[in-house]
């Protein structure tokens, strides 16, 4: 008894898509079968066939039908073999075609798995992401329920005041806010107009400067020129010869002992 191990599964699938089903094999077969058969006029008998003795001895009518029988044989012959071959040609075609539409599906297959490929991809990214966000939401609502246990103590408190008296103060300090914002773009009107006048205080005390200080040069220039005329007098009296008396009417001073 034979023994036959189980093939591989990869091995199996090679061997189902190289060999052909009875359907197709049957066109084969049937051309084959045509073409090699003992009784083909394509074959040469090993032997010739005895003729009859009525045709040796030349009966013609038996040897034209003999010749009618074997031409009737030949057509047939050649109208199987016809059909045999257009039913071979029609296994190939159909062979043909299921070649094309199983590289179509084979490509079709490819495209449907890099685009599910890509599609589980992107769900992936998508499921990191929204794990991310999942966790920054869980420690919102931690923070928020923090949030939520602080107001309640603090809202639970009696001593503090309603909330209507709240909004109230709330509105007061928004209007005293505004108030003062008012009245700081007034200070800064008023500050602008000061600082305008201070600038011109300063502008008119430098102009009082500088008109002092020309008259103040007008006076030393004037008691300078007195001067100078007085030297010029006293040069003229020191050309007659005599010796300029001092102001206080005494004569010229005695030199003293002792300080020589």
């Amino acid at each position: 008894m034979a023994f036959f191990q189980l093939l591989e599964h990869r091995e199996e699938d090679e061997l189902h898509k190289s060999r052909l089903l009875n359907v197709e094999e049957k066109p084969f077969k049937r051309v084959s079968k045509r073409l090699l058969a003992p009784s083909s006029f394509l074959t040469t008998p090993s032997k010739l066939p005895t003729p009859p003795l009525d045709i040796l001895q030349g009966d013609s009518d038996h040897l034209t039908l003999a010749q009618e029988k074997i031409n009737e044989e030949r057509r047939q012959f050649k109208e199987d073999l016809l059909f045999d071959f257009s039913a071979f040609d029609s296994s190939l075609i159909r062979i043909q075609f299921l070649r094309n539409s199983n590289e179509r599906e084979r490509e079709r297959y490819r495209a449907d798995k890099a685009r599910i490929l890509e599609t589980a991809q992107h769900v992936r990214e998508n499921n990191a992401l929204l794990r991310i966000q999942l966790e920054e939401a869980k420690q919102t609502l931690e923070q928020r329920k923090k949030f939520d246990e602080l107001a309640e103590k603090i809202t639970g408190n009696r001593l503090l005041r309603p909330r209507e008296d709240q909004l109230a103060n709330l509105r007061k300090l928004e209007e005293e806010c505004r108030e003062l914002e008012r009245e700081s773009k007034n200070y800064k009107i008023t500050w602008a107009e000061r600082r305008e006048k201070f600038g011109r205080i300063v502008e008119e005390g430098m102009q009082l400067r500088r008109l002092i200080r020309d008259e103040k040069e007008e006076v030393e220039r004037r008691e300078g020129m007195a001067e100078d005329e007085d030297g010029e007098n006293i040069d003229i009296t020191s050309r007659g010869g005599q010796t300029p008396k001092h102001p206080s009417g005494n004569g010229t001073p005695k030199v003293r002992n002792d300080l020589i």
